[in-house]
């Protein structure tokens, strides 16, 4: 029989021939197999909750690029006092506006698009074929690109010297609907940040709850350990090393779900031609971000598992 000096026994505590074991049956508790499936869904809640962040972000920065200097004339088919305009009346109005954007020196470039493409704009409104006569009232469009140095004022000369030439034409600066658009995806990018945390919370609250448990199942072993001289570092290591391999079981799986959820709804919306978000994780922080999601989810499963047994064994004599 080996003989163990008094000043070690703590250190060969939960090993034997040097490998680690468990000193207290933690893996034999029906709430291990409820805490794995909570964290799994609380896993799967927060890779879709991320998605969601990052793709929000993606989409308004996109807008942003997309929009940024660029402004767009609309010239009405339709005079003030009502008068539906020719064809020739509206092509000389669009080179009259032509003119003055091409003597505007703040002004980088402009596009006068043609009837074709104006229809192509308005098909998925009115359906196809619906603008197939020549003589359906069209507005002028034409779509204008800013130098970067442009100023506001210069903008509003811009558009009021197009007004003077012609009445009813508006320059279209894209401001009052993009400052609305950005402010509700920033809603709803806080939205899911409220979301994250509350997952956060709700991962406390369940393992501290199931440590606890745990702990009250095997009071009477967890006391053995106390009066053999196990510090209560040791014994928390019990608790927090099975707390991580349950966080990372439930966490991987729940993730691994939640990409395949996103991946389902990335190819749904590109089989409904719904446009509107950009490709899934095809940046580097998005990435790292959805591959962390199991990492930190297992690791605070960890820290609430050790704090949780050190506040209780405190209580111990």
């Amino acid at each position: 029989m080996k003989v163990i000096p008094l000043h070690k026994k703590e250190k060969t505590l939960g090993k034997v021939y040097g490998k680690r074991r468990y000193d207290l049956p933690l893996n034999n508790n029906a709430n291990s197999r409820f805490l794995v499936i909570l964290i799994g869904l609380m896993s799967f809640l927060a890779t879709l909750g991320l998605s969601a962040f990052f793709t929000l972000g993606a989409m308004s920065q996109r807008w942003i690029s997309g929009l940024e200097n660029n402004l767009t004339l609309e010239i009405p088919a339709e005079t003030s006092e009502g008068r539906l305009l020719s064809l020739d009346e509206m092509n000389n109005l669009t080179q009259a506006a032509a003119s003055i954007l091409t003597s505007y020196p703040d002004v980088a470039r402009y596009n006068v698009m043609d009837r074709e493409e104006i229809q192509n704009l308005v098909e998925p409104w009115l359906g196809k074929g619906a603008l197939s006569a020549d003589s359906f009232p069209l507005p002028g469009l034409i779509s204008i690109k800013v130098k970067d140095q442009a100023s506001r004022q210069s903008v509003e000369s811009l558009a009021k010297k197009i007004e003077d030439t012609i009445p009813g034409a508006r320059l279209d600066t894209h401001e009052s609907w993009l400052k609305d658009v950005l402010r509700f995806t920033n809603a709803l990018r806080f939205s899911t940040t409220v979301l994250l945390t509350v997952i956060a919370v709700t991962t406390v609250i369940a393992v501290a709850g199931a440590v606890n448990a745990s702990l009250s199942a095997h009071h009477t072993d967890v006391e053995l350990l106390h009066l053999m001289g196990a510090a209560d570092s040791y014994i928390s290591r019990q608790f927090q090393r099975h707390a991580l391999l349950l966080g990372l079981a439930g966490s991987a799986a729940g993730a691994m779900i939640g990409l395949l959820g996103v991946t389902a709804i990335d190819w749904l919306a590109g089989e409904m031609e719904i446009y509107t978000s950009p490709q899934q994780y095809t940046s580097l922080p998005q990435t790292i971000g959805t591959a962390m999601v199991p990492a930190v989810i297992a690791l605070l499963a960890m820290a609430t598992a050790r704090q949780t047994v050190l506040h209780e064994l405190a209580k111990m004599p």
